[in-house]
């Protein structure tokens, strides 16, 4: 989930009574709590992007280090604030950063729920990244909360319920979407690896499916409530966009051949930048692209961020020189 998102949840939170008997310092530190587990963020133009890969929701998202963090910034806040009550802001502490950890579990990101001692990436693929309706959940009741300060407890608690339920939604629809894969893998008689469904941008009924098998991804974009008939779109960006979902009868899937038979990409798969982004990878394509600018490029690229007009986000090249050294490895 963005950090926006987070913030406002966290404020949402904090306002429903949590932090009554510490003013505006449980406000705060209520904040701080929900956005405290993406402060490395901060650190992102100073680093790699594969070291983010590797690290970002890691141990600030861990269930296993909330207590401790609370007990840690319960004893700060009491510090810095001189409001002694020490027990409360580690309640704030305890159910913010908890909050913030199930909101990264419900997309497909990926979160290291119990490191440091597993680097798994956990998810539950229900909810998109960045989703507006969630957003909007706690974004229309906090202006309200604002206008009508005497009902602002009523308010927020409204308004963590209102995502409650439109989570709940997505998880309903989540397994609808999973089902229909797991039906087309019945028929078509698939040996798999892995089957999913994930949340995509713009709507909770637009789902993406994924069926992994020993060389092939298939790849199913379906909109849970579309109509059969399309009408025609006018063109614009979001029109193509959604017109790639297709409504439950027409439901097709695009098969993808994971690897290309190529020296090349069997020696990039060898590199140890390749080797992390296929551990934070779920559905990795790689493909020999030949020579682009006097190297020879090989480039991997994940199938749950799809293409936008052609351009594929976390796209990662390796290109060997003319000797078979590596000219550039990295995200383009």
């Amino acid at each position: 989930m963005d950090t926006t998102t987070h913030a406002l949840a966290g404020y949402m939170i904090a306002k429903t009574g949590l932090s009554r008997d510490t003013g505006k310092w449980g406000t705060i530190a209520g904040v701080s709590a929900a956005i405290f587990p993406d402060m490395d963020l901060v650190l992102r133009p100073f680093i790699s992007a594969e070291f983010m890969l590797k690290y970002h929701r890691h141990l600030t998202n861990s269930f296993l280090l909330i207590i401790p963090f609370s007990l840690l910034f319960a004893w700060l806040f009491v510090k810095i604030s001189r409001v002694r009550r020490f027990w409360t802001f580690f309640l704030i502490w305890a159910v913010e950063l908890l909050a913030h950890t199930f909101l990264d579990l419900i997309t497909s990101y990926g979160t290291m729920v119990l490191s440091p001692f597993f680097d798994y990436r956990f998810t539950l693929d229900w909810v998109f990244i960045i989703d507006l309706f969630l957003v909007s959940s706690f974004l229309f009741p906090l202006i309200a909360l604002h206008i009508w300060k005497r009902r602002s407890q009523t308010l927020a608690r409204v308004s963590v319920v209102l995502a409650a339920l439109y989570i709940s939604l997505c998880a309903y629809n989540h397994s609808w979407s999973l089902s229909l894969a797991e039906s087309y893998t019945r028929q078509e008689g698939l040996v798999t690896e892995a089957v999913a469904s994930l949340p995509q941008p713009f709507s909770p009924f637009n789902w993406g499916n994924y069926i992994v098998t020993e060389k092939k991804i298939y790849q199913g974009l379906v909109n849970l409530i579309g109509a059969e008939e399309k009408s025609a779109g006018d063109g614009n960006f979001l029109s193509r966009f959604l017109d790639r979902y297709q409504p439950v009868p027409r439901l097709q899937y695009r098969e993808w051949d994971r690897f290309d038979n190529s020296p090349w990409v069997e020696k990039a798969l060898r590199l140890g930048g390749v080797k992390t982004f296929y551990w934070f990878a779920r559905f990795p394509v790689a493909r020999d692209r030949g020579v682009v600018n006097g190297n020879q490029r090989v480039e991997f690229f994940d199938l749950r961020f799809g293409s936008i007009d052609g351009i594929r986000p976390f796209l990662y090249v390796v290109d060997f020189d003319s000797e078979g050294n590596v000219a550039f490895q990295g995200f383009l």
